[in-house]
């Protein structure tokens, strides 16, 4: 028998903010005052849908996570960094920044 493991809200926004964050701290139209604001909002988002304190870190590890892989996607040409900086500006449109 197959155990699944399901990411709960707070993974799942962790993961998908995540990389996007990560992606965005290479891109030179991204100051580091935008990326400080929404990488400020998206944990405090993460840590509001955590439904306990192991959620909480388990979503805080997934974040830390998510980030170096963004980061790995622009540094090895996988993703262009203008779609990196257009993916971070939607976000931080939905987050309201």
């Amino acid at each position: 028998m197959t155990s699944t493991y399901r990411l709960t809200e707070a993974e799942q926004i962790a993961e998908t903010f995540g990389v996007v964050l990560g992606a965005a701290s290479h891109c030179e139209q991204v100051t580091d005052e935008r990326l400080g604001a929404v990488a400020a909002k998206v944990k405090s988002v993460v840590l509001s849908r955590a439904a306990d304190d192991a959620d909480a870190e388990a979503a805080s590890d997934r974040l830390s996570a998510a980030v170096e892989a963004g980061r790995s996607v622009v540094e090895s040409g996988r993703i262009d960094p203008d779609a990196a900086e257009n993916a971070f500006s939607e976000m931080e449109q939905r987050l309201a920044i």
